[in-house]
């Protein structure tokens, strides 16, 4: 029979960890980027439901109303498609490919 040596010293503890580490190293590091992956989305999706949620919001709601100026600037607006023949590019750069 052979002789088993049984006592457990730092240097045992330390090849065993290293041989563990060795055979396992691959499986390990999936293992951890993924659980870390994991905990990245789950705190992300924490953060937009919380940010999104509004229950507990104090304030209160905004006035739609306006003043009779913003309502005169408004009006005064022209639409898509009234001509806006005001308009001047020739002022502005030249083409420089121009002959």
């Amino acid at each position: 029979m052979k002789n088993i040596d049984l006592s457990i010293s730092p240097e045992a503890i330390k090849k065993s960890f290293f041989v563990f580490m060795h055979r396992y190293h691959v499986i390990l590091f999936v293992v951890v980027v993924l659980g870390g992956l994991a905990v990245s989305v789950f705190v992300l999706n924490t953060i937009v439901i919380r940010s999104s949620d509004t229950s507990d919001s104090t304030s209160g709601q905004t006035s739609g109303e306006f003043d009779q100026a913003t309502i005169k600037r408004i009006e005064e607006l022209k639409t898509r498609d009234q001509a806006g023949g005001g308009l001047d590019l020739s002022k502005g750069r030249t083409n420089p490919f121009v002959e």
